[in-house]
């Protein structure tokens, strides 16, 4: 099973999900994380592992994080630098979370698999219009 957890400052997660939700509904196995402002790296570090528990090749974990270098992409990538079965992606955007959660529930969807359809597929969920 795959997991998903979008992690972002502010109330970013929360919207991403709610226009997921608007799109293709609730979801199972996806979680947000937000970094308030009044929280600290050591907090954010312990709901984080509250979540992301019993990692194994049957239970992996997605985490789809607003910016590279930000306090949440660096507390949570230390659980990727630990485990395979834990892929930290930044940049995250609505297009990018549909397909995750979409795909993610496909039968036999593996984390590489996912990682590498994500990758892929990156450059089409940003463009510009020649209006």
């Amino acid at each position: 099973m795959i997991h998903i957890i979008v992690t972002s400052h502010g109330g970013l997660a929360e919207g991403l999900m709610e226009s997921s939700n608007m799109l293709i509904g609730e979801q199972e196995n996806v979680e947000c994380i937000t970094f308030a402002p009044d929280m600290g790296a050591e907090e954010l570090n312990e709901i984080y592992a509250e979540k992301i528990t019993e990692v194994s090749n049957e239970n992996q974990y997605l985490i789809l994080c607003d910016i590279k270098g930000g306090t949440p992409f660096n507390v949570v990538s230390r659980y990727s630098f630990k485990n395979d079965n834990v892929t930290v992606i930044y940049g995250v955007n609505l297009p990018t979370l549909v397909t995750a959660l979409l795909e993610a529930q496909n039968e036999g969807a593996t984390l590489a698999g996912l990682t590498e359809s994500l990758k892929q597929q990156f450059n089409e969920t940003i463009g510009v219009s020649d209006i």
